[in-house]
């Protein structure tokens, strides 16, 4: 029997080579069970990660008309109406940068949070034949399907790095950090990332039995953007509302990576500690949910 299928079936070695017949004898196991397993697969089968990715992007822009036009686009049109409703209508304040710049900076990080949430949630019914047909690791399925979200966010850290060379040429200023401050704001959008996957551990398998939760989730999005500094400064909320701020995960991370990128605001270090224990725990408790409830949602594709 070749090693694939031995592989495939849980086979060991053969127990003997004797016998009446001669025949050899073979032992069938139980495959392991258990979070360290699920991560040895992701291992084993990374390059296949790798081709999901870019299997996600393409699938995103490569049909369209507008083709790789759409990709920057698409995220940058509702930027710039933004900005110029609350910057130069409503005029918000932006801690001392222009409010544009101030904008971009916040909503890049909340923007590879919320796409990545809603991306992750349709995984498993987006990758619904390859699920039926073939065994892969299913932790595959939500985790590359961030790839599109990161693709768009490596479109507005150039556009930031745009307007930062253009203030820096029209006005003198430079606004950019170097340095730590952009180690930062780069852990900043690990945690990011790595929090809306936590998110949609949970709900890509709640997505399989409520075809609804999707469009319950982009309702919720529009309440969380607001709760979130990211159209306005914290600064601007009082002192002593700042914790309620500060009890969604999501405001400690996008102030640390405007304070990273810009350096407004201050370090929200004691925030930031307690949002990433809520984000392990939260990953986890998904982790434990998502592996014990990944193959009947399989079977409910």
């Amino acid at each position: 029997m070749r090693p694939v299928f031995r592989r495939l079936f849980g086979l060991t070695a053969p127990l003997d080579t004797g016998g009446a017949l001669g025949r050899e004898k073979w032992v069938i196991e139980p495959s392991r069970t258990g979070l360290l397993v699920r991560f040895e697969e992701l291992w084993r089968h990374r390059r296949i990660l790798w081709f999901f990715s870019v299997r996600e992007v393409k699938d995103r822009y490569e049909g369209m008309t507008l083709g790789i036009f759409w990709l920057f686009a698409r995220p940058l049109l509702p930027i710039f109406v933004t900005a110029f409703v609350f910057g130069g209508l409503l005029q918000v304040p932006s801690d001392g940068v222009p409010y544009f710049l101030f904008f971009l900076a916040g909503v890049s990080c909340w923007r590879v949070f919320e796409r990545s949430v809603l991306w992750v949630t349709k995984s498993l019914e987006s990758n619904r034949t390859l699920l039926k047909k073939v065994y892969f690791p299913r932790l595959l399925a939500p985790i590359s399907s961030v790839a599109p979200a990161v693709t768009e966010f490596v479109v507005m850290l150039t556009l930031l790095l745009l307007v930062v060379g253009y203030y820096f040429f029209h006005d003198g200023m430079f606004y950019l950090r170097l340095g730590f401050p952009m180690l930062v704001a780069l852990l900043a959008i690990v945690l990011t990332v790595f929090f809306a996957v936590s998110i949609g551990l949970w709900t890509s398998v709640v997505q399989v039995r409520h075809k609804e939760t999707r469009f319950g989730l982009r309702y919720l999005m529009q309440f969380w953007l607001y709760a979130t500094p990211v159209i306005y400064p914290l600064s601007s909320v009082p002192d002593q509302y700042r914790f309620v701020v500060y009890l969604n995960p999501m405001a400690p991370l996008v102030e640390a990576y405007k304070w990273g990128m810009l350096g407004i605001g201050e370090f929200p270090g004691a925030a930031l500690l307690s949002g990433v224990a809520v984000i392990f725990v939260t990953f986890a408790a998904g982790l434990v949910f998502f592996d014990r409830s990944e193959a009947v949602a399989v079977d409910q594709l």
